[in-house]
């Protein structure tokens, strides 16, 4: 008597709607149709040239934010030696007052020998800015300077050098703003560039290939316009 032999279950066979979905991603012989590859590339490429752009703009945004610390840096350290030598000028011109003082006292009172002294020991700043004022006749001509250290005759090296630190320091800090504004830029730049690479990765995954190069298109569009303005930045 013959007995039936179980049979081990057929492997799943794919059926009418597994196949109908495999049958819009893939060809008859198993490949993906040229339409899709096609799709695949242009996406890859996208998102390889948006990284590229991303990865350039995060590093262009690294070096100016540098450049702004740096010039910062150097803006403040200017300031100070500005604020220093203004401080020195101060001490200077106080001490020239008096000794002019002293010095007018003694004309005053016809003391030669005490005038003679303190003038000889002018500073050469204010023994310049003396005579000058002197050779006005301020005591019979009523339009001469008050005194003089009003005169132009009358410079500190020290206001001199104040100046020019301070010059220093606000040409740094616009260097410093400039190089900051210009990182701002490059991080929005980063932000735009990021968005394409979510267009990109999107494209593809859909089964409409219509919205597949719709994805295409706008993450190019948006590329095409943050190159566009990138060019138009500056670069290290």
């Amino acid at each position: 008597m013959t007995q039936d032999i179980p049979q081990s279950p057929a492997p799943d066979q794919p059926t009418a709607d597994n196949r109908s979905v495999t049958d819009r991603f893939l060809s008859s012989d198993g490949r993906m149709s040229r339409s899709d590859r096609w799709v695949e590339f242009l996406s890859a490429v996208l998102l390889a040239l948006a990284t590229i752009a991303t990865a350039w703009s995060a590093y262009q945004s690294t070096l100016y934010g540098g450049d702004e610390a740096a010039a910062r840096g150097a803006s403040n350290a200017a300031t100070v030696k500005s604020a220093h030598y203004a401080g020195e000028a101060v001490q200077i011109r106080g001490f020239h007052a008096i000794l002019f003082v002293e010095w007018a006292a003694a004309v005053s009172q016809e003391n030669q020998e005490l005038e003679d002294f303190l003038y000889q020991r002018f500073p050469p700043a204010l023994k310049t800015a003396s005579d000058a004022w002197i050779a006005t006749k301020p005591l019979v001509n009523p339009d001469a300077p008050s005194s003089p250290f009003v005169m132009s005759e009358y410079a500190l090296e020290e206001d001199n050098l104040a100046e020019q630190w301070q010059a220093t320091a606000e040409a740094e800090l616009a260097k410093a703003n400039q190089a900051d504004e210009t990182s701002d830029r490059y991080v929005l730049l980063t932000v735009l560039f990021a968005s394409v690479l979510f267009f990109g990765g999107i494209a593809g995954k859909f089964q409409s290939q219509i919205i597949d190069m719709a994805m295409l298109v706008i993450g190019s569009i948006i590329f095409l316009a943050g190159l566009g303005i990138l060019l138009t930045f500056p670069m290290q």
